[in-house]
């Protein structure tokens, strides 16, 4: 978020004091420009107080003076949108949205309000709105590389993956260097089962930056998709050698490991991930699938419960997942998936 206007008025007993001071040595006419180019100059400084505040990462203090200005200034949209920027820093989304509205509400033709109420949306994951917002925006912009991004990203969430792929394409079109749009377009043509495609836009990463542990993470979910399991675990190996607490390629290769029949090292993999973060639910779902391959029904339910827990799109996953057909029939793997 840019921080391009910000304005510091004189409180009204300071204000009072000038004009006292002035009023007996000035013509009402003078009077009043020597006033504003004053109170201007004040302005100036407390942009500048805010600004030095803002770039020390101090939001919380520059939301203080701002809302002292918004509180002069209740109709001034380059105030009001200030506040809204810090109120994004600040990760108060909800907030900043209404500052926002109320500064395009004054100035309707500032459409980067549009696009800032469209990214805050997004932040507060109601992809939704920040589409509608953020199309409102593109009809004025469709070449703003930015909104296009998080438009892409927005349709990946609300799984709308023809539409994300054509917006990450034109992303890429017009910023062709960025690698995270790269990984991003990999990404969603994984999705889509273009694994090929995918794994050929990683590669070409690879190259550029061998010791980015998530390139190689997506080629062996690819490899796994394409049921290279022996291809999968190289992959794994090498992010984990670049990141050894990157708990997705340890869950990746433990899956990997569940289809080549090692089940003692896939769940060593499995309690290193889960020590480190408990809260991913994918590795609780390979644990459920080696603990039904060994007949141990109430060890590998409660897995699947926590993992449903977790993330409830994993009770449609686990009605079809092959490994479970010794849980299907039991009344609590019915009221898991329920």
């Amino acid at each position: 978020m840019d921080f391009q206007k910000t304005v510091k008025r004189f409180s009204f007993s300071e204000s009072l004091f000038i004009y006292k001071i002035l009023r007996f040595v000035l013509l009402p006419n003078i009077f009043q420009r020597v006033k504003k180019d004053i109170i201007d100059n004040w302005q100036f400084d407390r942009r500048g107080e805010i600004e030095k505040l803002i770039k020390e990462e101090r939001q919380s203090e520059a939301l203080i003076i701002i809302n002292e200005i918004v509180r002069e200034n209740p109709e001034n949209e380059v105030e009001i949108s200030m506040k809204a920027d810090i109120l994004y820093d600040l990760e108060r989304y909800t907030e900043a949205i209404n500052q926002f509205k109320k500064a395009l509400k004054i100035k309707p033709e500032e459409i980067s309000h549009l696009a800032n109420i469209g990214l805050c949306h997004y932040e507060n994951e109601d992809y939704e709105q920040s589409v509608n917002y953020l199309n409102k925006f593109l009809k004025h912009e469709p070449d703003d590389v930015e909104a296009l991004s998080t438009q892409a990203r927005n349709l990946d969430e609300l799984n709308r993956n023809k539409e994300a792929l054509e917006t990450i394409t034109k992303v890429i079109k017009l910023n062709p260097n960025d690698p995270d749009e790269h990984y991003m377009h990999a990404g969603l043509l994984s999705k889509d089962e273009k694994f090929n495609e995918s794994n050929e836009i990683i590669d070409d990463l690879i190259k550029q930056d061998p010791e980015d542990s998530t390139f190689w993470t997506l080629k062996a979910f690819n490899h796994i998709n394409q049921e290279n399991f022996e291809d999968a675990i190289k992959s794994c190996d090498t992010a984990l050698e670049i990141n050894p607490e990157d708990t997705i390629s340890l869950t990746n290769k433990a899956s990997a490991l569940i289809e080549i029949g090692n089940l003692d090292e896939a769940q060593v993999c499995l309690t290193t991930s889960i020590d480190i973060d408990a809260t991913f639910d994918d590795s609780w779902y390979q644990q459920a699938r080696i603990l039904a391959k060994q007949n141990k029904i109430d060890d590998s339910l409660d897995s699947l419960l926590v993992s449903v827990s977790l993330d409830n799109a994993n009770k449609e996953i686990a009605k079809s997942e092959k490994d479970f057909s010794n849980l299907q029939n039991t009344d609590r793997f019915k009221k898991i998936i329920s």
